[in-house]
């Protein structure tokens, strides 16, 4: 069966390592803990779920490397990146 909707998730994958990130951090958080919740509804629907990062305005970048730098110690963004990491088939090679 195709749907005619889909879920399109957009740039939730970010390091927030920019000078407002840290104030960015807590509403990144709740919008990813709803997303997570909404993306479950919708593949319980078979809705197909597209996830889309300009990362950093390079359009053709490696995702993986993208999340596996965002989930470094050191990166503000990793508490982001771990909640959406959960819900992403592509992160393993």
């Amino acid at each position: 069966m195709t749907s005619r909707y889909a879920l399109l998730i957009i740039d939730m994958i970010n390091d927030l390592e920019f000078n407002s990130g840290y104030q960015l951090l807590p509403h990144a958080l709740e919008a990813a803990k709803n997303i997570t919740k909404l993306k479950e509804r919708v593949k319980a629907q078979n809705i197909p779920v597209i996830y889309v990062n300009d990362n950093y305005g390079r359009w053709q970048s490696d995702f993986r490397h993208l999340v596996s730098h965002c989930l470094q110690e050191d990166v503000r963004g990793k508490p982001l990146a771990e909640i959406m990491k959960q819900h992403l088939m592509i992160i393993s090679s």
